[in-house]
C-alpha cells in the first residue's frame, strides 16, 4: 500500500509540474512574451537596416501623435519569426527536391522537369530551393546563420552563380546587413552571367522598364510626397543624370 501512496505521489507531483509549465506558457503566450512555434525555428534578429525599414513604415502610414515602439517591437519578432519560416520551407523544399532528383536519375532525360512541372507548376522556384538547399548543406554552421540573414532572393542568386564554393563563401562572410538591391549588384558584379544565358537580360531595357513604372507611380493623383521627400526624389534624379 506504501508503494502505491508513493507512486501516485509521484505522479500528482509531475502532473502538477506539467499543469504549472503549462499555465506559466499559456501566460508568456498570451502575454505576447512566447510565440507559437518558439524554440521550434531557429530565429535571426532583423538587421539595422530591417529594423530601420520598418520603424519608416510604421511613421509613414501612423497617425497623428500615435507612439509606434511597441508596435514595432512585436511587428520585428513577427518579421523574424517569418523570415525563419521561410528559411526552413527552403531548406525542407530543397532536400525531398534533391531526394527525388536521385530517384529519377534512373529514368529517360526530362522526367526530373517534368515532376518540377507537376509539382510546382514552373521550374524555377523549385530550382531555387535546390540550389539553396545545395549550398546551405556545403558551408560551414557558423555561415549557415550568417546565410539565414541575408535577403532570399539574393541567396537564391549567389547559389545559382558557377563559381567555387571558396568564392561563395566570402560573399556570405562579408555581409554586413546590405539591403537586397545592394547584395545582388555586388553578386552580379563579382559573378557576372556567361553572355550566352539567357537569363542575362539587357540592362539598359530593364533600367528604362523601371523608370517608365517610376514615371507612373509620379504621375497618379495619391503621389504627395512631402517637401523632404520631394528634395530627395530630385536630388536621386540628378544623380542618375550624372551617370548618364
Amino acid at each position: 500500500m506504501a508503494k502505491v501512496n508513493q507512486l501516485l505521489a509521484s505522479r500528482f507531483k509531475r502532473a502538477s509540474a506539467t499543469l504549472s509549465k503549462m499555465t506559466e506558457l499559456a501566460e508568456m503566450s498570451s502575454s505576447g512574451k512566447l510565440s507559437s512555434f518558439s524554440g521550434v525555428f531557429r530565429i535571426t534578429p532583423l538587421s539595422v537596416g530591417e529594423e530601420e525599414q520598418l520603424h519608416n513604415l510604421l511613421q509613414n502610414y501612423s497617425k497623428k501623435n500615435q507612439e509606434v515602439g511597441d508596435d514595432l517591437k512585436f511587428l520585428s519578432t513577427i518579421t523574424s519569426e517569418v523570415k525563419a519560416i521561410t528559411n526552413q520551407a527552403a531548406i525542407l523544399h530543397g532536400e525531398r527536391i534533391k531526394k527525388a532528383q536521385e530517384i529519377l536519375k534512373k529514368y529517360r532525360d526530362g522526367a526530373f522537369s517534368s515532376w518540377l512541372i507537376s509539382t510546382y507548376g514552373n521550374r524555377q522556384t523549385p530550382y531555387n530551393f535546390l540550389q539553396y538547399y545545395e549550398l546551405y548543406m556545403s558551408i560551414p554552421q557558423g555561415l549557415q546563420l550568417k546565410l539565414d540573414e541575408m535577403p532570399r532572393q539574393a541567396v537564391y542568386t549567389l547559389a545559382s552563380r558557377r563559381c567555387p564554393k571558396e568564392e561563395k563563401e566570402e560573399v556570405i562572410k562579408s555581409y554586413k546587413g546590405e539591403s537586397k538591391k545592394e547584395l545582388l549588384s555586388l553578386i552580379r558584379e563579382r559573378f557576372p552571367l556567361a553572355g550566352k544565358d539567357r537569363r542575362g537580360a539587357n540592362v539598359s531595357l530593364q533600367i528604362l522598364k523601371q523608370l517608365e513604372e517610376i514615371k507612373k507611380q509620379l504621375s497618379k493623383k495619391t503621389f504627395e510626397p512631402s517637401n523632404h521627400q520631394r528634395k530627395q526624389i530630385k536630388e536621386a534624379l540628378q544623380s542618375i543624370e550624372n551617370l548618364l
